[in-house]
Formats: C-alpha cells, sequence, structure tokens
C-alpha cells in the first residue's frame, strides 16, 4: 500500500455508558435535524462530563450515487440547506462530512451542537448509535 508501515484499524477502548440509543433512519433530499445536543443532555457541562460516543454507518443500497451527508450547526440552528453548484451545501449548518454506502464514522460528541443529514437522493438509510457517557 501507499504507507510504509501496516495500519491496524483496531483499537481498544474501556468506555463507560449508561444509556444507548440507536435507530435507522429513512433521509430525504431536505435537511432534517438529527440530534439537538441540548434535548439530549439537558444543558451543558464542562468538557468530558456530559456527551457520549457516536456511530454512523450508511447503509443504503450499493451504489455510488448513495450519499448521506452530516453537518452540525449550533444549539437551536435552522441547519437549512442552500443547494450550490454541487447541490448540497449546508448554509446554516456546516456540513462536517459526506457518508458513501458501507462507510461509517465513529466519534465523541459534547452534545453542544445540533446535527442535520440529507441525502443525495430520497430514501437513502442511515444507522446510528449514542454511547451516552456514564
Amino acid at each position: 500500500g501507499p504507507l510504509s508501515v501496516a495500519l491496524s484499524l483496531s483499537s481498544t477502548d474501556l468506555l463507560t455508558v449508561d444509556n444507548v440509543q440507536s435507530q435507522i433512519v429513512t433521509i430525504g433530499t431536505t435537511s432534517t435535524l438529527l440530534f439537538d445536543g441540548s434535548a439530549i443532555s439537558g444543558g451543558d457541562g464542562a468538557g468530558g462530563t456530559v456527551g457520549g460516543f457516536v456511530y454512523m454507518k450508511n447503509i443504503s443500497a450499493a451504489s455510488s450515487t448513495n450519499l448521506i451527508y452530516i453537518g452540525v450547526d449550533h444549539d437551536g440552528g435552522s441547519g437549512e440547506i442552500q443547494a450550490d453548484d454541487q447541490g448540497d451545501a449546508f448554509t446554516g449548518a456546516t456540513r462536517m462530512f459526506t457518508l458513501k454506502v458501507g462507510e461509517f464514522a465513529w466519534f465523541p460528541f459534547d452534545y453542544t451542537m445540533d446535527f442535520f443529514i440529507d441525502a443525495s437522493t430520497a430514501g437513502q438509510l442511515l444507522e446510528y448509535w449514542i454511547f451516552d457517557r456514564g
């Protein structure tokens, strides 16, 4: 491969969680609120005290055009999307990443932002899990 060292994508961590939420959502082509940070936590706290860990995966049917866009906005933000030349720009929210079919993301989340989702074509499937810090 392109690296001169072996890359291992497995890692072990001891995470303390007290609540787990999971869902598979069908996404359209209009921006939709996925997570309201303040509603999940009940309020902001010191870093590392409020929050959890998020897993997201695009489980749509195999296709090079089945893209899911993930954006963030401040708590209470609009997250509205206005098409640009690519047809996928978040204007109220900032697009953080795009998940192609089979791709996933795992990251910590302090519940201080709102997450919005959108898709390149209607009917895309996003699986998510939120692991609340214990």
